[in-house]
């Protein structure tokens, strides 16, 4: 049901009458509440609306009560001092000041208004002299705008003031001996008289200083205004200040070298940039102001009197309001007189022509002497490109002047240092060299070749804080045996490189370098073209040419100079392990080797000779060892693990593999970086023909002595029997000591040796007891069979021990006058076997055990 309309109820007895609900009577007392509620906002709304206004007209009566009580103050003032008794006071005292003028000075308006003119005029000398210097310092108290004015217009402006100055003193001068000056005034003069000179000399530096200056905060308007104000400060003319004017520029660029008398910085490059933008600054300003701009600014000078000048008029300092009228004629109709004719075109050009050759050499030659100090070569090149991109981007502007002379010039004390710089950088390969030749001559034993342990956690640093780098580099050192003396001349090598690879990405650089005129295209596609291929072809080219010619010859002088240290300690006791040192050194230094065919053998032909010493000092051990100790064995330790028909043997001798395994460790401690492939098949020729010499030599005493021992009646049993059981008992004892090590698989174990060494003597003595029982006649009989099949046996064990030698110490280029094939071949005819499938066998067997055991001896 709707809400009643409120407007019709105008009592509560109507609401609650029976013509309304209770749902009704409820909507409307909402109803009512909700018009309450609207009809407060509005009245709150209107009344703090009110009040604001209210607060507004309060504070206009208040401003308006103040303002009145202003004027009344101002009115009152006025009216005191507009009274009749202050209005005659003044018109005496104008009176008598118009008497005494009249008396002092004649009418006032002659030529200097007598002593009061004096005294005007010297007032205004004083304020000219505080005038300079608030105008040069762009002080707002020298008068209204003279802050907001530009450089150029200040230094006119002062020097203006600076030539009134000299009216006025002129003028003063003049008058001294006519009028009896007073003692102030004449002191006033005499004080500004001394600080002319001050004043002058400051305008002119600053008219310097403005001059020198070049960028964006000054003009070529306020250069124009400068040397106008030179003109009027000095009266020279337009060919004098353009002499000045060159003569400014040419000594700033002349400073901006002479560095050397302070120690607080050295010459740089913003040094040459700035002496360069001075010299292209000064050609393109002298074009554009003369003589037509300098010309015509100068005659401006000359347009009207000094004095009817505006600027001058709004220096408040001065009051030329009140001063003007005491200056007399000659200050007050003095115009400035200025020669703006005496320089043409030509003269001009001469003049310009004339400084840009000497400014030219200026700045090559401080240039030279900024590079002569520079050695790294990324900040010369950086230098190179700032200082001809600068000339090409501005000295191109310059009319009547090819900037390719220059930019030749810029070019060639450039190139000419960089080439000087390479060859610097190159030649100190020199210094491995001399670390090589120190460390050789206070060479230590034990000490300088004192090898690192790759397996001591010790020597490591742990310290992973900035990364496995440091880490990775200490095991790849230790890994490539780089103790202390190998270090030091290895890293210098490295750092060596390093500035070597920086130069050659520099050059590198300079080969993708643009040289085009971005700011002004307005020139032609075979000027561009051809700068191009000088500064980014023919320079690159020839000093990549330059750096590899040194690198030949610096390589060249390293390798004879190595080569010739080596010589002389060829024959040393030590030189084994100098060969060791030397070896590593090559090595590092061929791995960092530029890529040039003519260094690409450097080291090669002392490489032999040192492989040679190497394999002698690391075999030298293992070959005595096995030529006393092997060689001399008479019993085969292994006899009855022989298997087949005929029985051969399975197994090198203990001996034999006990070799293999010295000469392995003897290797291994030498460093296992120095076993390259060549080394090692110098290392195996060398074993090769020192055993197979060896074993020849054993080979025939054992033969010798088997021909004297069949020949011989003198007791062959009890010879045969002693040597067996010496030799067993010797046999025993290397068996034992050969196989402490790690052993073969098909290796016999020391027990084994030890019970066959007792099985034998056992049946020596079983075969002694009959045969004392046996007749004298059979004894010698079974004594040399039992001998000459021991020394078969022995035989027999030689050719598989050759055999199995063969396979680890054959070089492949070993095919001719190989001494193992030799004596294999001797052994197998004294052996007694029958045909060739006897030591195919034995061959065969023998590379077998080969690929069961190779990786014992990695190294070989």
């Amino acid at each position: 049901m709707a809400t009643p309309d409120l407007s019709t109820l105008t009592s509560s007895a109507q609401v609650f009458s029976s013509t309304y609900t209770l749902p009704q009577i409820r909507g409307i007392h909402r109803a009512l509440h909700v018009e309450i509620d609207e009809k407060a906002s509005r009245l709150r709304t209107q009344v703090g609306s009110s009040y604001r206004d209210l607060l507004g007209t309060a504070d206009t009566i208040v401003q308006m009560r103040k303002d009145n009580d202003a004027v009344q103050n101002v009115l009152g003032g006025m009216g005191g001092r507009c009274g009749r008794g202050v209005v005659g006071k003044k018109v005496t005292g104008l009176g008598g000041f118009e008497r005494s003028a009249r008396e002092l000075g004649g009418s006032g308006n002659g030529a200097g208004g007598g002593a009061i003119g004096v005294v005007a005029r010297a007032r205004l000398l004083e304020a000219c002299g505080l005038v300079v210097g608030r105008v040069l310092r762009g002080s707002g108290a020298a008068g209204v705008g003279s802050q907001d004015l530009s450089k150029g217009d200040r230094v006119v402006l002062a020097s203006k003031v600076l030539v009134l100055s000299r009216l006025l003193v002129k003028s003063l001068e003049a008058e001294k001996g006519v009028l009896l000056l007073e003692s102030d005034v004449g002191h006033t003069i005499e004080t500004a008289k001394k600080s002319l000179g001050g004043l002058r000399r400051r305008l002119l530096r600053n008219i310097e200083t403005l001059l020198e200056r070049t960028g964006e905060s000054v003009k070529q308007q306020d250069v124009l205004k400068a040397l106008c104000a030179y003109s009027l400060a000095t009266s020279s003319g337009a060919r004098d200040v353009v002499n000045h004017f060159l003569r400014v520029r040419g000594a700033a660029m002349a400073l901006a070298f002479d560095v050397e008398d302070t120690k607080e910085r050295q010459r740089s490059t913003a040094d040459v940039l700035k002496s360069l933008t001075l010299y292209t600054k000064t050609l393109l300003d002298v074009q554009a102001l003369v003589p037509f701009k300098l010309s015509d600014a100068l005659s401006n000078l000359k347009k009207s009197p000094l004095l009817a000048d505006a600027t001058l008029k709004t220096l408040e300092c001065l009051r030329l309001d009140v001063y003007e009228r005491w200056c007399g004629e000659e200050i007050q109709f003095f115009t400035p007189f200025v020669r703006h004719d005496d320089l043409d075109g030509p003269q001009a050009r001469d003049m310009l022509f004339g400084w840009a050759k000497r400014g030219g050499e200026v700045l090559v030659d401080g240039l030279r002497k900024t590079m002569e100090r520079m050695t790294e070569f990324r900040a010369i090149t950086e230098l190179r490109t700032s200082v001809l991109q600068l000339w090409i981007r501005e000295g191109g502007k310059a009319r009547g002047f090819d900037p390719s002379e220059m930019l030749d010039e810029l070019r060639g004390a450039v190139n000419g240092h960089m080439l000087r710089v390479v060859e610097t950088k190159v030649n100190k390969l020199h210094l491995v060299g001399s670390e090589v030749s120190a460390t050789l001559d206070s060479w230590q034993d034990g000490v300088t070749d004192g090898g690192v342990d790759l397996w001591n956690a010790r020597g490591f640093d742990i310290d992973l804080i900035h990364g496995a780098d440091h880490f990775l580099q200490e095991l790849v050192a230790r890994l490539h045996g780089r103790n202390d003396a190998v270090s030091k001349a290895v890293c210098g090598f490295q750092s060596w490189r390093h500035i070597i690879d920086e130069v050659g990405e520099v050059v590198e650089q300079l080969k993708r370098q643009r040289w085009d005129n971005d700011v002004d295209e307005i020139e032609d596609e075979e000027t561009i073209e051809a700068r191009q291929q000088l500064l980014s072809r023919e320079d690159p080219r020839t000093l990549h040419e330059k750096l590899d010619a040194t690198l030949v010859k610096a390589f060249a002088d390293l390798d004879g100079k190595l080569a010739g240290l080596w010589r002389s300690r060829e024959g040393a006791q030590n030189s084994g392990k100098v060969a060791m040192y030397l070896l590593r050194i090559l090595r590092d230094v061929r791995e960092g080797l530029p890529k040039l065919d003519a260094v690409k053998r450097f080291g090669l032909e002392a490489v032999p000779s040192l492989h040679e010493r190497l394999s002698m000092t690391v075999a030298a051990q293992p070959l005595e060892t096995f030529k006393a100790r092997a060689l001399t064995q008479k019993t085969v330790v292994g006899r009855p693990l022989w298997e087949g028909n005929p029985e051969l043997p399975t197994q090198p001798s203990p001996r034999v593999f006990q070799f293999l395994r010295d000469v392995s460790t003897e290797m291994g401690d030498a460093g296992m970086d120095l076993w390259s492939a060549v080394a090692v098949g110098v290392i195996k020729r060398h074993l090769g023909t020192q055993v197979g010499e060896t074993w020849l030599e054993a080979l025939d005493a054992h033969l010798a002595e088997d021909g004297t021992g069949n020949s011989s009646d003198a007791k062959p049993d009890d010879g045969a029997k002693d040597s067996v059981e010496e030799n067993g008992d010797d046999g025993e004892a290397e068996a034992s000591e050969a196989e402490k090590p790690e052993v073969p698989s098909g290796e016999e174990k020391p027990e084994d040796a030890n019970g066959e060494d007792e099985d034998e003597q056992k049946e020596g003595k079983s075969e002694q007891e009959p045969e004392t029982t046996e007749p004298a006649a059979k004894a010698p009989a079974k004594a040399d069979d039992g001998l000459a099949q021991q020394r078969r046996d022995l035989l027999i064990q030689w050719l598989y021990d050759v055999s199995f030698l063969r396979c680890y110490l054959d070089a492949p280029a070993a095919s001719q006058n190989n001494n193992l094939a030799s004596l294999e071949d001797k052994i197998f005819k004294h052996t007694g076997l029958d045909g060739d499938g006897a030591r195919q066998r034995i061959s065969k067997s023998s590379q077998e055990y080969h690929k069961k055991t190779n990786l014992l001896f990695g190294l070989l």
